[in-house]
């Protein structure tokens, strides 16, 4: 994934602590090491005792042992870390995506007939859900931030760089999609699969896995109906995408089947108040809801 990325300071600190820095995840600018990121690695590995080493574990003879290092022990690190510095608050809404599915039917039969002139023939709902994200992080900018306790500010980012929750063989990783909201459902849908195919084949840069602003997680098919997702640090919002299926839902007054899928969203409410984490999500809700308007190419 490149060379480390550390000041000498940091290095000095590692070295100190016993740290290698090769393990440590990057939380500063461009995953760049921080001192504190020096601290909460060698805390993790003193265990959550404030310094106690960690009690041994009972084992059988048939128990087989995975080595807690790597990528899976810096997941480890920015979860812990995200747990213990942000105050959690979680919101679920649920959508109607029954336009959004005959859409990407109408879609994907024009596709199958006439390829994108980006070279795209099919799209997945996880583009349109990406545009219809990032329209809304325009409109609520403080859920497209970073907390920087050290200067004691609110960060609002520039630009929106979308992290795409990724599971793997060797565990999440997030891949970004950069500028998602200046870029067409098409052009998302391309940039994609060119990441996946990159993470797949372990050819993903760092900087293609760091940056981002906002992440997104879903598991498609395997969303399940309710998560709380854990914020991705130093990022103040994640938002959980869950499966799309037929449920009744009462419309008009009669009960009809739709396709309805529910949105999680994970908060920081040291920064983000949990009425503007709900007009955010009902803002992702209109997209969705009326997606006429996130595919902008002729179908």
């Amino acid at each position: 994934l490149g060379p480390v990325l550390a000041t000498p300071a940091t290095r000095k600190l590692a070295r100190e602590l016993g740290v290698d820095l090769r393990g440590v995840f990057g939380s500063g600018p461009s995953s760049r090491i921080t001192s504190d990121d020096v601290r909460n690695h060698a805390a993790l590995a003193r265990g959550a005792g404030g310094g106690a080493a960690p009690v041994a574990l009972a084992r059988d003879a048939s128990d087989v042992a995975v080595p807690f290092r790597g990528l899976r022990r810096r997941i480890a690190e920015n979860m812990s870390r995200s747990k213990r510095a942000a105050a959690h608050f979680l919101y679920v809404e649920e959508v109607d995506c029954t336009d959004l599915v005959a859409l990407r039917e109408k879609v994907n039969a024009a596709l199958a007939r006439t390829p994108h002139p980006a070279g795209v023939r099919k799209v997945t709902f996880l583009p349109f859900i990406v545009k219809a994200t990032a329209y809304a992080l325009r409109k609520f900018p403080q859920l497209n931030a970073a907390l920087d306790e050290a200067a004691g500010e609110i960060v609002q980012r520039g630009h929106v760089h979308m992290g795409l929750a990724t599971a793997t063989e060797a565990g999440l990783i997030v891949p970004v999609v950069r500028d998602a909201d200046q870029k067409s459902v098409a052009e998302i849908s391309k940039e994609i699969d060119r990441l996946a195919e990159a993470t797949r084949t372990n050819k993903a840069s760092r900087e293609e896995l760091s940056g981002s602003t906002f992440t997104i997680t879903s598991l498609g098919q395997l969303g399940g109906v309710l998560a709380a997702p854990i914020i991705n640090h130093p990022e103040v919002a994640i938002m959980g995408v869950h499966k799309i299926a037929k449920r009744p839902a009462v419309r008009d007054g009669a009960i009809v089947i739709r396709d309805l899928m529910n949105l999680s969203i994970s908060v920081d409410h040291r920064v983000v108040d949990g009425y503007d984490a709900a007009r955010f999500i009902a803002a992702v809700k209109e997209g969705l809801e009326a997606p006429a308007g996130l595919w902008q190419e002729q179908v």
